[in-house]
C-alpha cells in the first residue's frame, strides 16, 4: 500500500440549525429527540377478521428516528 498525506478541509461558515428557527403551530407534533416532524403511525396487536383489521394500539413514531433504528413514541 502506498502511503497517502492527509490533510484537513477547512469548512465554511456554521449553519443555523433549520428546525429551531421555522415557526411551527402549536398543534404540530415535533420529536424531542432529533427535531423531526414526519411521523409514523403504527398498531400493535391487530387481528384480521372477515378482511378487515379490528384492535390493536395505535402509536405515533418519528419517522427520522425510526430510519436510524430508534423507537420515539410521539404523544
Amino acid at each position: 500500500m502506498r502511503d497517502v498525506a492527509l490533510h484537513l478541509v477547512k469548512t465554511g461558515p456554521k449553519r443555523r440549525a433549520a428546525r429551531a428557527s421555522d415557526p411551527k403551530p402549536a398543534t404540530m407534533l415535533q420529536c424531542p429527540r432529533c427535531g423531526g416532524r414526519e411521523v409514523i403511525e403504527t398498531k400493535v396487536g391487530v387481528m384480521y377478521a372477515a378482511g378487515k383489521a379490528k384492535g390493536g394500539t395505535k402509536s405515533l413514531l418519528c419517522a427520522d428516528c425510526h430510519r436510524r433504528g430508534e423507537r420515539v413514541v410521539l404523544v
